[in-house]
């Protein structure tokens, strides 16, 4: 079949994506892929942009702003930790350790995410140095970028492709998914599962993921020795800073600080969530699927605008922390273009898809984007099929 797109074939993608990771794994025999763009709506939106790069004179990587924020949140995150180790009021190292959950949230989403996306420098290595990040804040790098860059940016939204939406059979989000007695009451039950986000994803699904005999798109992958070797060290450095060190030097008893423990958890699991849910697994959105040959009905452009919904793009204080979740459907046909510029773009990308009849959603209130997760979750639980 002609003129189909695989993963790293995609427009919007850097070259080395996936070249790394194809050497070490292989594609699902289903064979999901995309048909030719029919439209010139990808060239013209890019046209646009990168017309809008040449006028502003900017590049299309970070700029000082993002230094500048990324240095701050670090900054903020070190300076909790040391008044964890060091503080002698239990109070104040109880506070500083809850605050450490969201901040970590923050680092992800506006640091390493864009690193992932080799969207921070044209250097490699400094690209590289950002993404460990993640390891250094307990989560592996090599395992989320493959599930996030070379699974969900492949195959948003698809069942058994997108491994960054399967989490957990305890909460149905595809619709076409199988459907349990449990699910009727998942609007009420996900909320508390949620609050185990980062527990989960931490502590048991890098391992899990690491056996797995597939992830998202990706089936019987062969992980390099080395990501072995940084999974089990960098978990272990991560363990002794977070529990063995603060059992040992600060004010907190064992009981303080599992209750420190796991509020921090819960905060960063809340900020997360917060982040993440709006864009993907709302009320309305779509989930489409291949046809017996595994060929996808849109082409991959239009896939990532439907499946795609923006939301709060006005909103300055989610601008400034959400590194531009918010701004989602430029970051799907942009991956490699850094946030910081996201909000000069939507409008840009917004006005293309009405002029190409592509249906563009945004919902303005963040709390109604929000809310409309669990909509999506109470319909879902009696079998409702969505658009």
């Amino acid at each position: 079949m002609q003129n189909l797109k695989r993963p790293g074939s995609f427009p919007g993608f850097p070259k080395n994506y996936t070249r790394n990771c194809r050497k070490k794994t292989h594609y699902n025999n289903m064979g999901v892929r995309y048909p030719a763009e029919t439209d010139q709506f990808y060239q013209t939106v890019s046209e646009r942009i990168e017309q809008y790069f040449n006028a502003s004179q900017n590049s299309r990587l970070a700029n000082p702003f993002f230094y500048l924020k990324a240095s701050i949140l670090v900054a903020f995150y070190l300076g909790c930790y040391w008044m964890l180790l060091m503080c002698e009021s239990t109070l104040y190292a109880v506070i500083a350790m809850i605050c450490m959950g969201p901040l970590a949230i923050l680092i992800g989403i506006n640091v390493a995410h864009d690193a992932a996306h080799s969207a921070i420098s044209s250097k490699a290595w400094v690209n590289r140095t950002f993404l460990h990040l993640f390891d250094m804040l307990g989560a592996n790098s090599y395992m989320w970028r493959m599930r996030h860059v070379f699974s969900h940016h492949s195959f948003p939204n698809i069942l058994h492709e997108d491994a960054d939406l399967k989490q957990n059979p305890l909460v149905r989000i595809f619709p076409t998914d199988v459907l349990h007695k449990i699910h009727k009451y998942q609007f009420i039950y996900a909320p508390f599962l949620y609050l185990l986000y980062t527990i989960n994803w931490l502590y048991f699904r890098d391992f899990k993921d690491f056996k797995a005999r597939k992830i998202g798109s990706l089936t019987h992958p062969r992980h390099p020795s080395w990501e072995w070797i940084k999974l089990f060290l960098f978990k272990s450095l991560y363990l002794f800073a977070m529990i063995v060190l603060p059992l040992a030097i600060s004010p907190l008893s064992s009981t303080w600080f599992i209750v420190g423990f796991l509020c921090m958890n819960f905060a960063a699991s809340i900020t997360i969530t917060l982040a993440l849910i709006p864009s993907h697994v709302a009320e309305h959105s779509r989930f489409p699927l291949p046809d017996n040959e595994g060929l996808m009905p849109h082409s991959w452009s239009h896939h990532q605008v439907l499946t795609v919904i923006d939301f709060a793009t006005q909103n300055w204080m989610l601008n400034l922390l959400f590194g531009g979740f918010n701004h989602h459907v430029t970051h799907h046909l942009f991956p490699g273009i850094c946030h910081v510029h996201y909000p000069k773009l939507t409008p840009i990308i917004a006005q293309t898809c009405r002029e190409y009849g592509l249906d563009y959603r945004h919902e303005s209130s963040f709390l109604n984007a929000y809310f409309a997760h669990y909509r999506l979750l109470k319909n879902n639980g009696i079998n409702v099929s969505l658009p």
